[in-house]
């Protein structure tokens, strides 16, 4: 019988409670109150999705190699050994002594902006074997000449709107890599590209941050059966496996048709958390409440097995038909 799995990242944080935002989400809050709960799993958000496709399990202090997987998606040809990491750019505010990194929409380079700053970079960086790529202007990722064995990076949603200091690489190499990240912030700085920036009153491309270094990871016969998502990571772990992957718009209209075991990843919450959005957080608990009403109405006729809700940050929840029968649990406002 399916089952299906949900990892939705940030869905629990209390956005009510910090902003005042009241957002109705009954059908959700009845499967949080009559489900199982499973021990915590406070992991990364995409280090949880590649686990839960059965590709790769990293420790607490590794970051999964997801650029190359996630390049993959991008509908890049990605040959096996190649290794790649996500290079994002950022910019970087000064606040009193420390640096804060932004990212995503609001700092977000135009096409032709990348392109000139993709150029910059390669031109100075071509004889130390470094090679930048932006398939799309926010997703950038840097080929690498030889592995980066034992460098510790942090993913840029762990620092996005946080100290630059306190997320810089560790490890060995960690001074050579952190010469590169610095190179990059003065050929950046100089670019006309930024001074066009600035003067139009938009925030400047101070840089790129690295992350998730890596090759192919190789494909695990315990991939789930379906993949569901818009991250460049779901289609690129849908090409690797082999497995079909669609979008969330095509499965909040069908959740529940298919066989096998579904892997969503529903990100909507986890990137309005990231840009401080509050109307996109609030469209997203009403659009998954909305899809997880279906499942339910699914789970109790016997056609789910199972669903599996899982947020990143504290206990994963599961479901069964015979949980949904448990009345006397009140559902609490989320």
């Amino acid at each position: 019988m399916p089952t299906l799995d949900i990892v939705c990242p940030y869905l629990l944080e209390p956005v009510s409670e910090r902003t005042g935002l009241s957002v109705q989400a009954p059908s959700i809050a009845r499967l949080l109150a009559r489900a199982d709960r499973l021990p915590d799993a406070d992991r990364d958000p995409f280090a949880t999705l590649m686990c839960a496709a059965g590709v790769e399990c990293s420790s607490a202090d590794v970051v999964a190699p997801t650029a190359a997987v996630a390049l993959l998606g991008e509908g890049e040809a990605v040959e096996p050994e190649a290794i790649w990491m996500h290079a994002d750019p950022i910019h970087a505010r000064p606040d009193r002594d420390r640096l804060l990194v932004y990212a995503g929409q609001r700092i977000e380079p135009d096409r032709a902006e990348a392109d000139a700053l993709v150029e910059t970079f390669n031109r100075h960086f071509a004889d130390e074997g470094l090679s930048l790529l932006a398939p799309t202007p926010a997703r950038w990722y840097l080929r690498l000449a030889r592995p980066l064995s034992g460098l510790w990076t942090s993913p840029l949603h762990a620092v996005q709107g946080g100290s630059m200091a306190e997320h810089l690489p560790r490890g060995p190499g960690a001074r050579e890599w952190i010469r590169v990240l610095n190179e990059t912030q003065m050929l950046f700085h100089a670019d006309p590209v930024n001074r066009r920036r600035e003067a139009n009153g938009r925030p400047v491309i101070s840089g790129i941050w690295t992350w998730g270094a890596g090759s192919l990871p190789a494909p695990s016969d315990s991939a789930p059966d379906r993949l569901i998502g818009d991250h460049p990571l779901i289609a690129g772990l849908g090409r690797l496996t082999g497995r079909p992957y669609r979008s969330l718009a095509s499965w909040q209209d069908d959740p529940v048709s298919g066989s096998g075991r579904r892997l969503v990843l529903w990100d909507r919450h986890w990137r309005a958390w990231l840009d401080q959005d509050l109307d996109a957080w609030s469209d997203a608990m009403t659009a998954l409440d909305t899809a997880i009403e279906r499942s339910w109405a699914a789970l109790r006729a016997g056609h789910l097995a199972a669903i599996r809700l899982d947020s990143c940050r504290g206990p994963v929840f599961r479901i069964t038909p015979r949980h949904t029968w448990r009345l006397w649990r009140r559902r609490t406002a989320i």
